[in-house]
């Protein structure tokens, strides 16, 4: 007999590679875009910048105070925590420039209550390389 065509065993056999190479591509493309991601979030990790730095110094002041200040809300006050205070507490780890990580920041937050109203400036100072503006070298000096 002379048969034209596929039959039923080579449908399924060609039907089965067709398959089996669609997983093998599906897989090769999910590994391709996964190390993409990868490689995108380290890169946006690596990204640290002063304001990054100077958001730290905020943070750990914060912690601080939540956990020592025990003030009247109804006066109003200033203080100033310095970096080396905060560090020695341990509510910050070491700060190093990001332009040159053999030199430690300094640097100090003011701490402002006026009633129920609190905030938070910090002030920073890498090395020659960054300063924030209205930085005072006398208030830690």
């Amino acid at each position: 007999m002379n048969q034209q065509g596929f039959g039923i065993k080579e449908f399924i056999i060609f039907v089965a590679v067709i398959f089996i190479s669609l997983i093998i591509i599906m897989t090769l493309m999910q590994n391709t875009v996964t190390k993409q991601s990868t490689d995108t979030n380290q890169e946006e990790v690596e990204k640290v910048t002063y304001q990054d730095l100077e958001k730290e110094l905020k943070l750990a002041a914060e912690r601080y105070q939540n956990d020592n200040y025990s003030g009247n809300a109804e006066d109003s006050e200033t203080w100033i925590l310095s970096y080396s205070m905060l560090k020695e507490n341990e509510y910050l780890d070491e700060i190093k420039d990001i332009q040159d990580t053999d030199t430690e920041c300094t640097g100090y937050v003011e701490f402002v209550q006026d009633g129920m109203e609190i905030s938070y400036t910090p002030y920073l100072k890498c090395g020659s390389n960054y300063k924030t503006k209205g930085y005072d070298d006398s208030i830690i000096n």
